[in-house]
């Protein structure tokens, strides 16, 4: 009796095979971007809270050293911000030295913005706050670049922080 001969066995994958694995990784894909995207405006909300909260720490050592910053809020612009900001950021000169001063970096430089599609930071008369995407209102730009920290603010002649009467 003579041996059939043993089939030749395939390494290759077929055209089926290969379209359903293009499928599955497809739909892994289009489920996990969402998810990703989600983690990362999450990110970015958890980052400009812990901004505005080290900006109300400051706020509060000033308001202990200083003076209580009545400072009311102005929602048609970010006045009542730099005013509030300016007077955190200032260096008492050393005959009326406050003790802590400055309460917070002359360094952090912010602009202005009122783009509802970005985190900004806003006053409001008591503590700063974050306006998420999507809320309307005027306050600083929270950029996540770390472009917002240049230069220090150099003071004008004269300058009379929030609070002395």
């Amino acid at each position: 009796m003579k041996a059939k001969p043993l089939p030749l066995l395939s390494a290759a994958f077929s055209l089926v095979e290969m379209l359903v694995v293009i499928a599955v990784i497809s739909i892994i894909t289009a489920i996990a971007i969402p998810a990703v995207t989600g983690i990362n405006g999450t990110a970015k909300t958890t980052e400009a809270r812990d901004f505005a909260e080290s900006l109300n720490k400051a706020v509060r050592s000033y308001s202990q050293a200083c003076w209580e910053i009545g400072t009311a809020a102005d929602n048609s612009g970010t006045t009542d911000e730099f005013l509030v900001l300016r007077s955190i950021q200032y260096t008492w000169p050393a005959a009326q030295l406050k003790p802590g001063s400055p309460f917070f970096s002359a360094r952090y430089n912010p602009s202005a913005s009122s783009d509802s599609t970005v985190h900004r930071i806003r006053w409001n008369g008591k503590a700063f706050e974050v306006l998420e995407p999507g809320t309307a209102g005027t306050g600083f730009l929270k950029p996540f670049t770390g472009a917002d920290f240049s230069t220090e603010y150099t003071f004008p002649n004269g300058y009379t922080p929030v609070g002395p009467s």
